[in-house]
């Protein structure tokens, strides 16, 4: 997958493109879904499938306060839009200055000149324009006029449950990511740089690898079983997110246990897949309470590993 910084480099070289458009967090179902639908209508008209995104999330710049931890980096999302076989992506820098294109404007200057669309493919809620004054209504019509067409993704549900960016946050939030894994279509992950820490778990036997993130969205406090991806194999792995109170921390820190690893992996990268909260981060009376629980914590999440590798081999 090809990928244009602005929309302003989008090369005339790419034939009938069809966008979907959208902030894409988490690229989850129905983010897919839409792309689904913009590679078939890509391909029947012998175009190119794009998606089109915003960096930053425009609430970060018109409400900075305001705005949500993202699931994604920018790299993670790029990553995870080129797995579903999309052509191209366009990342639109979003500014003060261009959030003041009213909704008209946005629309011919980017979608008809810019990237010359012959359709495009949004979701159900989508908005465009100065104060978000673009409704899907609104785009249908300008499409229309200019002869696009639109393709718009109905609400999608698992379960009874909205698929939606947000309602992913709050489960991941809550420590609930096995609901979060449900509404994404796969475990939420972060990635981190392995760092020196404390030397604690070595000298309980068990030593940790030490995550320094740059992702915004972590899960509650609390004990996880966890695949931790290093370079192309899975390793599973036990992580703490929290404070170590039973040694009287106050910074928040993520180490991972990896059960089946041994090595060295300081500087190197690892991806945490988060498949299940075992317990709440709490403070032990002792270091052989302490040693007790990790072990206990060890074998019900060993539990929880066959149970989720059995449900990929199926």
């Amino acid at each position: 997958m090809k990928v244009y910084r602005s929309s302003s480099k989008f090369p005339a070289s790419i034939k009938k493109p069809v966008v979907a458009l959208g902030n894409f967090d988490g690229v989850h179902q129905a983010h897919r879904k839409m792309f689904q639908i913009a590679l078939r209508e890509s391909r029947r008209i012998q175009g190119r499938a794009v998606a089109y995104t915003f960096h930053p999330h425009p609430v970060k710049v018109l409400s900075p306060f305001a705005a949500p931890p993202m699931i994604n980096t920018l790299e993670q999302k790029l990553e995870l839009m080129a797995a579903t076989g999309l052509d191209a992506a366009v990342v639109e820098p979003f500014d003060l200055k261009f959030a003041h294109l009213s909704a008209e404007e946005w629309f011919r200057k980017i979608l008809v000149k810019r990237l010359r669309a012959s359709g495009v493919v949004v979701g159900y809620d989508f908005t465009f324009g100065s104060r978000r004054s673009g409704t899907v209504e609104v785009l249908e019509r300008l499409c229309a006029e200019a002869g696009l067409f639109c393709r718009v993704l109905e609400a999608q549900l698992e379960g009874e449950g909205l698929i939606s960016s947000s309602q992913i946050r709050a489960f991941v939030a809550k420590g609930e990511v096995e609901r979060g894994a449900g509404l994404l279509g796969r475990y939420f992950f972060v990635d981190g740089k392995v760092v020196r820490g404390a030397g604690r778990g070595a000298g309980l036997g068990f030593p940790t690898a030490n995550l320094k993130s740059d992702n915004e969205l972590m899960p509650a406090p609390g004990v996880y079983a966890c695949f931790a991806e290093l370079g192309r194999k899975r390793h599973r792995a036990v992580a703490n997110l929290g404070q170590n109170p039973t040694f009287g921390g106050s910074a928040l820190s993520l180490e991972a246990h990896l059960l089946d690893f041994k090595g060295k992996l300081y500087g190197k990268k690892l991806r945490l897949h988060f498949i299940k909260r075992l317990r709440e981060e709490r403070s032990f009376a002792s270091i052989e309470d302490l040693v007790l629980q990790i072990r206990s914590d060890i074998r019900q999440a060993e539990k929880i590993f066959t149970l989720a590798e059995n449900r990929r081999s199926l």
